[in-house]
């Protein structure tokens, strides 16, 4: 669900924090909630070093339309703490008035209802590096789940992994219409069997065109019926075959990118 260029290289840690707007609050005004989380983002945020990267997103398509997501990535399971402790050294910067400080977020508290989740996914490889953008984009998180089959240790194995690696070098990485991909697996959270891989495009058109041309690339490269069917006994032996969808918009002025460790 984020935006990063060294994401296939190393095993990153990502919290996935579900807010709900408050709809009871009447006044309720978009800019002014994004004037709010701007401010906390370039004052916080930003200047987190333990925060490698974070996206916000915004219903879109999904089965609660009050939904706020902020996605979190952290290089370690150790620095998510230690970006908790920045964060409050942060805000005591931002705000050295104790009284101000605590106004900014009893305003900011209002924006949201009181319930809230919290999931921890770990990155496995396959990604598509999304390229920096100020542009808003259409998130697609598909969440399948594993059936940890008898003969493997855990939800996956090196025969999944070789598999879906096949596949996303030979399907999704060159399926132009998804500028980004990003899967990754349960770690910490509700469910363990989750499998969530998250599609990046420009429009709503790209990606109904994207899904298409998905099936086109399979088609091109498991060619036949014998080929076809290998693929699907692999993927079959540790996917339940269930999966849900869910669509997002993101916040271009949320965003904070990983830098090219290069650059």
């Amino acid at each position: 669900m984020i935006t990063v260029s060294i994401f296939s290289q190393e095993q990153l840690y990502i919290n996935v924090t579900t807010m709900h707007r408050n709809m009871n609050l009447e006044d309720f005004s978009m800019d002014e909630w994004k004037t709010v989380e701007v401010e906390y983002h370039e004052k916080v945020t930003m200047k987190n070093e333990y925060i490698l990267s974070s996206t916000t997103l915004l219903h879109y398509f999904t089965s609660d339309n009050s939904e706020v997501v902020f996605i979190t990535v952290y290089p370690s399971w150790t620095a998510i703490e230690e970006a908790t402790k920045r964060n409050e050294e942060l805000e005591k910067e931002a705000w050295p008035d104790e009284e101000t400080r605590k106004a900014f977020f009893k305003n900011q508290r209002t924006y949201y209802a009181n319930e809230h989740s919290d999931e921890i996914y770990i990155t496995i490889p396959g990604v598509k590096a999304l390229e920096e953008t100020d542009l808003p984009l259409i998130y697609y998180v598909r969440t399948s789940y594993f059936a940890y089959p008898e003969d493997s240790d855990g939800a996956y194995n090196d025969e999944f992994m070789s598999m879906l690696n096949e596949y996303n070098e030979a399907v999704t990485h060159k399926n132009d219409y998804y500028k980004g991909y990003y899967p990754q697996v349960h770690f910490y959270g509700a469910d363990r069997t989750e499998f969530v891989e998250v599609f990046i495009t420009e429009t709503l058109a790209e990606l109904e065109r994207g899904i298409s041309n998905q099936g086109k690339l399979f088609r091109a490269h498991w060619e036949g019926d014998d080929r076809q069917k290998e693929y699907r006994m692999v993927m079959g032996k540790f996917l339940t075959g269930i999966h849900g969808d869910r669509i997002y918009s993101s916040v271009p002025e949320l965003n904070k990118t990983i830098e090219d460790p290069e650059e």
